[in-house]
């Protein structure tokens, strides 16, 4: 069995369906995100741009705040080179991750999701426009426009809902079905 499709058969099995409408109403400041964790002038933000692009231009010599590079956005298919251009992309959108069970999250725990740098598909760099058409959207009601990378989407939505324990709900499933092609 394809890995993808072994993904989406755990999630399908083992995710109690997403119930937002006992959920405590979001505030994205309880997200406290694009925090400099190790204390070395990057926020999380600059550190997901610092990683994603082979070479970085800084602001200034103290390497603090990345300006330029190149960065393969994977919701349009195009590279970027300009810093400005792009957002950092919470794969699952910090409203959606609270309405999927992490409202009942520590503050501690709602801020490591919102800066996670030990998984690369938890924040990515991606075209600022796009990111901000997606919003807190779910794979039901936004999937990427480059039809390329719709399974890498998937897969990535998949694996983030799995490692911080998010539900799912069905139009999202059937979404991500559609999205890997079963």
């Amino acid at each position: 069995m394809h890995a993808l499709l072994t993904i989406l058969f755990i999630l399908l099995t083992t995710t109690v369906f997403a119930d937002s409408a006992g959920c405590p109403k979001y505030d994205r400041k309880s997200y406290r995100h694009w925090i400099d964790e190790d204390k070395d002038c990057q926020n999380a933000r600059h550190e997901v741009l610092i990683e994603e692009s082979p070479v970085v231009g800084f602001k200034s010599s103290k390497g603090c705040r990345v300006v330029s590079g190149s960065w393969n956005d994977p919701y349009s298919g195009r590279t970027i080179t300009d810093a400005t251009k792009l957002d950092i992309d919470h794969m699952v959108p910090l409203k959606e991750a609270h309405q999927s069970g992490a409202a009942n999250w520590s503050r501690e725990r709602k801020r490591a999701y919102a800066n996670d740098l030990d998984d690369p598909d938890t924040l990515i760099a991606v075209d600022r426009r796009l990111n901000r058409q997606k919003g807190a959207k779910d794979p039901a009601e936004w999937p990427p426009p480059n039809k390329a990378y719709q399974i890498g989407y998937a897969r990535a939505w998949v694996a983030v809902k799995l490692k911080w324990g998010l539900a799912a709900d069905r139009r999202e499933l059937m979404a991500l079905r559609e999205l890997i092609g079963n």
